[in-house]
């Protein structure tokens, strides 16, 4: 599975890396049945300086759909989790799908 994962506008960056990374491993266990080289993920989290507004977008391609989520929350944590629960659920819809 490809992995890009850009954080901007935020210190501290490895804190912040280190979460999506460990949120990026769980997506992938749920992505397992696909080929690995067929499947990947983009994440972006940046900060609003002029408003402490964090957002985080997450877009996974994988064989025949695109599935992308996107939060906005004063709290960095809770914007990052929001998005990736968002992206589970809609793997886990498309997942049903392909049974």
């Amino acid at each position: 599975m490809t992995r890009m994962i850009e954080v901007k506008h935020v210190e501290p960056k490895e804190q912040v890396r280190a979460l999506i990374e460990g949120l990026v491993s769980r997506l992938e266990e749920r992505l397992g049945h696909f080929r690995k080289d067929a499947v990947s993920v983009h994440a972006l989290f940046e900060e609003n300086g002029s408003r402490t507004l964090y957002r985080t977008s997450v877009t996974c391609h994988i064989p025949g759909r695109m599935i992308a989520a996107r939060e906005e929350s004063r709290d960095a944590g809770l914007s990052i989790r929001k998005a990736f629960s968002e992206l589970e659920r809609q793997i886990d819809r498309q997942s049903a799908r392909f049974r």
